[in-house]
């Protein structure tokens, strides 16, 4: 089984005001599973994610493959002739698939284009593979034809999903995969998600702001403030219980579905945004600042919290 390890990866955009988006995160996925990243905008979850994927290079820390691979066949069973299929890969699926589609491209040259660059040259394989993919994200093979004009917004991420795949990843990154999705369309996605998975073993780094849906995909959690983890653990117990200050504002952010609730949000504010006169709430990683770390401490078996007072440089 591969995993994907980032271990205190910090990256730093350039400019005239340097901006530290992400401040040593260390995070691990592997194959099979799903690890969800989230936090409100600008708290660096997409930039982590496109260091994971390989589209942004980390300017401190390491990305590291560990194990081998469960299979080195395509999930779908099909032979493709990939040159070494046991090269650890990760793809990307991203928020916004009507403009990751070439909108001049056709469906069908939009899942062909990983193929062919892998070195796949049979146009029999290409098609199957494509038909199969296609179908199994619940499209038939008449929209290998359609241009992505053509398409609805969830056709287009399903689209987006079946391109991902059909390079036999190990790893996927999922950013924002149900935004400006309607109810019912997100629900089959995150069901066709699930199903994917099960059958080829693909494990999935998701980026979300949307709390139902990392519950129902995610069997990890993350939360990011600021560029740094700040919680971590398993997501039944992180959403459940959450501990840390920022966890709990940003869960309590989410509005009730009966509109008949009263709903009153809290705000947490950090250490450097509040005011003298305001004293610091309890620690969340218990005991005294003197007698523990900072960044994250074990609070429960595979229950990590931040310390709100001894943050990391």
């Amino acid at each position: 089984m591969r995993t994907l390890t980032l271990t205190d990866v910090t990256m730093t955009y350039p400019g005239r005001t340097k901006v530290r988006a992400v401040r040593g995160v260390s995070l691990s996925v592997s194959e099979g599973e799903t690890v969800a990243i989230v936090g409100e905008s600008g708290s660096g979850k997409s930039s982590t994610a496109r260091v994971v994927a390989g589209l942004q290079k980390a300017t401190s820390g390491s990305v590291e493959w560990t194990g081998q691979a469960a299979s080195t066949s395509h999930p779908m069973g099909i032979t493709t002739g990939v040159a070494a299929p046991g090269v650890p890969r990760v793809q990307m699926v991203f928020q916004h698939p009507d403009q990751s589609l070439d909108p001049m491209w056709q469906v069908k040259k939009s899942l062909a284009e990983p193929l062919v660059r892998l070195g796949v040259r049979s146009k029999d394989t290409i098609r199957q593979l494509s038909t199969t993919l296609l179908e199994r994200v619940g499209l038939p093979a008449e929209f290998l034809d359609r241009h992505p004009r053509e398409l609805s917004g969830g056709q287009a991420q399903r689209v987006a999903i079946a391109r991902a795949l059909i390079a036999s990843p190990h790893i996927v990154v999922l950013d924002e995969p149900t935004a400006s999705l309607d109810q019912t369309v997100r629900s089959r996605l995150l069901v066709t998600l699930g199903e994917l998975q099960a059958e080829t073993g693909v494990g999935y780094l998701m980026i979300s702001h949307d709390m139902s849906s990392v519950r129902r995909l995610a069997s990890r959690v993350l939360v990011m403030y600021r560029g740094r983890v700040v919680e971590e653990g398993r997501t039944e117990e992180v959403l459940a219980t959450p501990i840390h200050p920022y966890t709990q504002a940003l869960i309590d952010a989410v509005p009730p579905i009966d509109p008949r609730v009263a709903w009153h949000p809290k705000v947490w504010l950090a250490a450097a945004d509040t005011p003298d006169d305001v004293s610091d709430p309890q620690c969340p990683a218990g005991s005294s600042c003197d007698e523990h770390r900072p960044g994250l401490n074990e609070v429960a078996t595979g229950h990590w919290v931040a310390c709100t007072t001894r943050e990391a440089p």
